[in-house]
């Protein structure tokens, strides 16, 4: 999937608003997925990664440059910060071409690398908010299997801090049963080897089955209702692989 820009921002902003809206409605709610935090913890950190990315974006950063590691929190209202987060975030990435180069902490280091980051980085903590205020959710099975490849490119590739990533033994084939993808995950001599479809071979030591946006809860850690066949406890091991 190829998202123009017009429409990814729109994406951004209709998440990142769902997002801060039900965060505000119920603050105390507890987000499964960040052990310890609250919807109000949720939406700092969330403001806190829309600031940090303006700014790289907004100032073409080539090189990478200290960050606090938590955002200062504003324990009487949050909110209007975490909606000028937003704003910030959402001019920045107007203003940047997908090819204009600017640092990241992975080997994509462009203005597109952030436009399809922070689409999928709003698009999960909005599920999280709605997931903790007990409102079903839903997330469109096309951005959802773009997420899977987008993960898949980065977040099981890199971390923040520069540190390595441990991959499980044995490999995890991903099923998507509301459409004809396929994933086959494995790693060789510490590399991750991720094929999409045609290359996606017929077998691994795990199958898990699901909608497109229930496989990429799953490989974001969040379980999503999937069916998992073969060795459960390798299809358990890649789904903690994400941070």
């Amino acid at each position: 999937m190829t998202l123009d820009l017009t429409t990814t921002l729109q994406m951004i902003r209709r998440d990142g608003e769902t997002l801060i809206e039900t965060a505000e409605k119920s603050p105390d709610a507890v987000v499964r997925a960040c052990p310890g935090w609250s919807n109000t913890d949720l939406a700092i950190h969330t403001t806190g990664v829309h600031r940090r990315v303006a700014h790289w974006t907004a100032n073409r950063l080539a090189k990478p440059e200290r960050w606090p590691d938590h955002e200062p929190a504003d324990a009487l209202a949050p909110w209007d910060s975490c909606r000028a987060g937003l704003e910030l975030v959402l001019t920045a990435l107007a203003e940047i071409g997908p090819e204009e180069p600017v640092w990241s902490w992975t080997d994509r280091r462009n203005g597109g690398f952030y436009h399809r980051r922070m689409l999928h980085e709003t698009v999960v903590h909005r599920w999280d908010a709605e997931d903790a205020a007990g409102i079903s959710s839903h997330i469109d099975a096309e951005v959802a299997t773009d997420g899977i490849n987008e993960i898949l490119d980065v977040g099981m590739r890199f971390r923040g801090d520069g540190g390595g990533v441990e991959y499980p033994d044995g490999d995890v084939l991903l099923e998507r049963t509301d459409g004809t993808d396929r994933w086959r995950i494995r790693a060789m001599d510490g590399t991750l080897v991720a094929a999409h479809n045609g290359d996606a071979g017929l077998s691994a030591n795990a199958t898990v089955q699901g909608h497109a946006e229930d496989l990429l809860l799953y490989v974001w850690g969040r379980g999503g209702q999937v069916t998992i066949s073969g060795d459960t406890e390798v299809a358990e091991a890649w789904a903690r692989v994400a941070p």
